[in-house]
């Protein structure tokens, strides 16, 4: 066998002999001139090539892949490190790591398509982990009251943590539509209840009113149907429906329930009143109770004189925000906020862009527009800005318009840039969502796998009897309880 391939360290400096290498069962053949002196930390390294060399094949064998040995040789023949599209960036770093040849060495043309796979792995380990916050441990050393406190947090934080979460969930967001859809129906007319109605006097004695104050209500009722009209006077002395009032108040029973529990049971109290659901729980939650108090102390005042309480009713929009609600319980909800927040710094982009542009293109319509048109429909710039973000997000309410050919003109051109100012920067937030979507689809499985392999138990045949170790993914191997002493000092 001829063993002339391997290196003397005496000739190392001026051999010039070629070197036979075979990686992943390919032959390749190179001159260990274009390694000497070179980077890395096998190729160029006599004392470690000589670890893989094989005399009875007259070669050097690395169990490596042998797609990508083709671009570290050509790095050291031309000093350019070019990649292969086809093959993973994960892939691709791997074995670089073990040629010794850093990732700073990839030519531009190719880094781009690199350096786009640490990019996304950075994004997706965060993602990760702002899933992850919502997983609450149970250490089995805590005290009972800890245990319990625990398990319960993780129930009305984890919809699929258990049975009862799911329940809980479900109730919890059938509350939150029924709230909202009060809230947006409680103005309706149909809801309204009238003083020639029952229902009106009911609801009136119910709150406590008294007989004089009914009887004192009702003629000054009737006094304005003489005086003006019977639909001015039904508008004035409307009231909701019974049937409103009582959803309202389970509603508002039910949620100041659930805002005290979760207040019990939440791990950090200080936290709690900054965590955004929250603090929308307690502003929806604070006009029912300002409400109540106002009806047990002046029934007929809150009834019907609603501009000095406006401010309480303006506080019930914060029951519309409730539907954000719905991104505890679906993983699609969480996806778009995470990927709304992230793209924080495209959307900043998109707005300075729009308003650099609706500037620009509001100044020219005015000027263009006035050019020989004294009846423009734009009386200055501020109005035409207006004009400029409606053109601009392709919306066109059509309620001002260029009146004259310069305007038409750039009317168009105002336009087209519109189109074009969308079709940039939109993408880039779709692509963080399909990003963060696709990753949350996969997610699960991904976690049912690891514990599958974290739980994997070997069987191991002893010509005695069998032996069974419990694996775990740090590649520590433990007996499983059951195994007596003798078994383990045989293994």
């Amino acid at each position: 066998m001829n063993n002339n391939n391997i290196l003397m360290e005496t000739d190392a400096g001026t051999s010039t002999e070629t070197l036979r290498f075979n990686v992943g069962g390919r032959m390749h053949e190179a001159s260990w001139s274009i390694f000497r002196g070179k980077k890395g930390s096998v190729l160029p390294k006599m004392e470690e090539l000589k670890r893989y060399y094989r005399p009875e094949k007259d070669d050097y064998y690395f169990d490596r892949h042998p797609g990508l040995f083709v671009s570290i040789l050509n790095y050291y023949r031309t000093g350019e490190l070019h990649l292969p599209l086809e093959y993973c960036a994960p892939i691709v770093k791997i074995e670089l790591d073990f040629w010794g040849i850093s990732d700073d060495e990839i030519a531009d043309c190719c880094w781009a398509n690199y350096s786009e796979y640490r990019e996304k792995k950075d994004a997706l380990l965060k993602f990760d982990s702002f899933l992850s916050k919502e997983v609450v441990e149970i250490d089995s050393l805590s005290s009972k009251w800890e245990r319990t406190r625990k398990i319960i947090w993780r129930g009305l934080e984890n919809p699929t943590s258990s049975v009862y979460s799911k329940v809980y969930t479900f109730t919890s967001l059938f509350f939150v539509i029924l709230s909202i859809v009060t809230f947006i129906l409680h103005q309706n007319p149909a809801l309204e209840v009238y003083p020639n109605d029952p229902l009106w006097a009911e609801e009136l004695l119910l709150f406590g009113v008294d007989n004089e104050t009914f009887h004192k209500l009702r003629g000054d009722y009737w006094r304005m149907v003489n005086e003006t009209s019977i639909e001015e006077a039904n508008h004035a002395f409307a009231l909701q429906h019974p049937s409103v009032k009582v959803i309202n108040f389970v509603c508002a029973a039910f949620f100041t329930l659930e805002l005290i529990v979760r207040f019990i049971f939440c791990p950090e109290k200080c936290r709690f009143f900054m965590h955004p659901l929250n603090i929308i729980d307690i502003l929806a939650v604070l006009p029912f109770f300002l409400e109540f108090g106002f009806y047990i102390v002046n029934p007929t005042a809150t009834m019907f004189e609603n501009s000095v309480f406006e401010f309480v009713h303006i506080l019930q929009i914060a029951r519309i925000f409730r539907v954000f609600r719905l991104a505890k319980s679906y993983t699609g909800m969480k996806v778009i906020l995470y990927s709304l927040k992230q793209s924080v710094p495209e959307v900043a982009l998109t707005v300075v862009i729009l308003l650099i542009t609706m500037l620009v293109f509001s100044s020219l319509m005015y000027y263009a527009d006035h050019i020989d048109n004294p009846d423009s429909k734009f009386p200055d710039i501020p109005s035409t800005l207006w004009w400029a973000i409606i053109t601009l997000t392709t919306v066109g309410y059509g309620d001002t318009y260029p009146s004259s050919p310069p305007g038409y003109i750039v009317g168009s051109v105002t336009a087209f840039f519109g189109v074009l100012l969308l079709a940039l920067t939109i993408p880039i937030i779709v692509s963080n969502f399909m990003l963060y979507y696709s990753y949350s689809k996969i997610r699960p499985r991904k976690k049912s796998k690891f514990k599958e392999t974290n739980d994997l138990v070997f069987e191991r045949i002893d010509p005695n009897e069998p032996k069974i170790l419990s694996v775990s993914l740090n590649g520590d191997a433990r007996p499983v309880s059951g195994i007596n002493a003798e078994n383990e000092q045989r293994m």
